[in-house]
C-alpha cells in the first residue's frame, strides 16, 4: 500500500498520511532522496542559501523537491544541528551546512559568502559579563557581516 493511499484508524476515525508509511517503503526512500538532495546542496556551497534560493537550485537540478518539502526539512536539520540557520542583515533566514563545533559565521552582506570563524573569543566576554550582573551558565550568538575581498 502506498504511502499516500495508507488509511490510519486513530480514534475511531480514518486520515489518510504520507508522513505514517511503512519502513523502507516508496515513500521513505523518495524523502531520504529528497533529504540528502537538500543537505547536499547546502554542503557543497560557500553561501548559505535561503528556502527559495535552495529550492530553485535543487528545481534547475532536476531533483523533484517541492518549496514545502524544502521548508519541512530545513526545520528538521536545522533542529538536529546537521545545518546552521543563519540571518541575513535583511532578516531573511539562509541555511548551510557547517563543520563541527562551536563557530560563528562572517557573511559578505553583498555576495552571501559564509566563513565559519571558530576562534571565539566572545565565550570568555560574556562569562565575565554574565559573572558582573549575576548571571551564570550563559549561552552567546553572534553572527558577523561585512563586505568580502572580491566584492570591494
Amino acid at each position: 500500500m502506498s504511502g499516500r493511499s495508507q488509511k490510519l484508524k486513530q480514534g475511531g476515525a480514518e486520515h489518510a498520511s504520507a508522513e505514517h508509511a511503512e519502513p523502507g517503503g516508496a515513500s521513505e526512500t523518495r524523502r531520504t532522496q529528497q533529504r540528502q538532495a537538500i543537505f547536499h546542496e547546502l554542503a557543497h556551497g560557500d553561501r548559505a542559501l535561503s528556502a527559495q534560493e535552495l529550492h530553485e537550485r535543487l528545481r534547475a537540478a532536476d531533483a523533484g523537491v517541492g518549496l514545502a518539502t524544502v521548508y519541512r526539512n530545513l526545520g528538521r536539520l536545522a533542529e538536529e544541528g546537521a545545518i546552521d540557520a543563519i540571518r541575513r542583515p535583511s532578516g531573511e533566514t539562509a541555511y548551510r551546512a557547517c563543520g563541527a563545533g562551536h563557530h560563528h559565521h562572517l557573511t559578505c552582506r553583498r555576495c552571501g559568502a559564509v566563513v565559519e570563524l571558530h576562534d571565539c573569543t566572545i565565550a570568555d566576554w560574556s562569562r565575565r559579563i554574565a559573572a558582573e550582573h549575576g548571571f551564570d551558565q550563559v549561552e552567546h550568538q553572534a553572527e558577523l557581516s561585512g563586505i568580502c575581498a572580491n566584492c570591494r
